[in-house]
């Protein structure tokens, strides 16, 4: 019997390399691999289902499951999982020293509902006091998919040829939430500010007081596939828990260094003092209280009509891992 041939879509990692590469192979599968940005695999794949299995936005994957019609079926391997502190910014003019402080204000972000987004507005409102319905929120992009805004809140969307740098640099906007150094920042503007200086100092807190470590991306199969070849689920998943522990190996192998990091046995020793020895987890259960926040936050803003179940997000043959 010949093997199952599957296309697939990553963004560029490390944990997905020797998948990539065909030194990880899943069983009874001649898997294909596609490298590419996550946001235009997230865009083909909604839109066109053009690749059997992907890298899949958390917030797009909670809101199609919520819709009752999700053509995907999930998998508990995290390729992106970032804590999100760092990308609290804040117009120096604004009156705004602490992310209460934006309240009222008006905040810039790239698109409500991508998950980055959803993480830190709902960290934000859960441990600092934002409240999501006072602000003035300002897109650059509408969703990727129709979310309904929380009942209350407000957003109106960039006009042609605005950009959130020069709008949070000239104080057009007060406060701003995004995942890349918006450019004002990164060259030095003095009217431009963190609202986490030391954000990696926060981050760690926060995973200590919680438990929760930030996951962006899961992976997807098609529900048509699956349906047709429910095994590969299983063995596609288990492929890629292989491929993340071959990576986490090489990582701590000191002899010589597989990531261009002077420092990296040092950060490495922190990395497992702070984490533990399975420091990128995959699987449902390692990662429930993570989970469990995220359900929570799509809910609160918009993403899913009802509260889902964390086993919901995640065939029934991957669940007990």
């Amino acid at each position: 019997m010949s093997n199952l041939e599957l296309t697939a879509a990553f963004g560029d990692y490390d944990r997905m390399g020797l998948l990539s590469a065909g030194r990880v192979r899943p069983e009874g599968i001649d898997l294909r691999t596609i490298t590419l940005p996550p946001t235009e695999i997230f865009s083909r794949m909604c839109k066109h289902l053009e690749f059997d299995l992907s890298e899949m936005s958390m917030g797009a994957h909670s809101f199609l499951l919520g819709e009752g019609n999700s053509p995907f079926v999930g998998m508990p391997a995290f390729p992106s999982r970032v804590f999100r502190h760092s990308m609290v910014y804040a117009n120096t003019g604004a009156g705004v020293d602490k992310p209460s402080d934006l309240n009222g204000k008006r905040v810039a972000i790239r698109e409500w509902g991508m998950t980055a987004v959803v993480w830190i507005v709902g960290i934000l409102a859960e441990e600092y006091g934002l409240d999501v319905n006072s602000i003035d929120w300002v897109a650059a992009l509408e969703p990727r998919v129709p979310i309904q805004m929380p009942e209350g809140a407000k957003i109106r969307y960039m006009k042609p040829g605005q950009n959130l740098s020069d709008m949070l640099d000239s104080g057009e906007v007060d406060g701003a939430l995004i995942h890349q150094v918006p450019a004002c920042y990164a060259v030095g503007s003095p009217r431009v500010k963190r609202l986490f200086p030391d954000y990696g100092a926060a981050e760690i807190d926060y995973y200590k007081r919680t438990g929760v470590h930030p996951i962006m991306h899961c992976v997807v199969l098609k529900k048509s596939v699956y349906e047709r070849a429910p095994w590969a689920l299983r063995n596609l998943y288990e492929a890629l828990c292989e491929s993340r522990k071959k990576t986490m190996e090489r990582l701590s192998d000191t002899g010589a260094l597989s990531a261009m990091v002077p420092m990296l046995p040092a950060v490495m020793d922190e990395t497992r003092e702070i984490f533990g020895d399975d420091f990128w987890p995959y699987g449902v259960e390692a990662n429930r209280k993570t989970l469990e926040k995220l359900v929570l936050y799509a809910h609160q803003q918009g993403l899913t009509p009802r509260l889902l179940e964390v086993g919901e997000l995640f065939g029934e043959s991957v669940r007990d891992f």
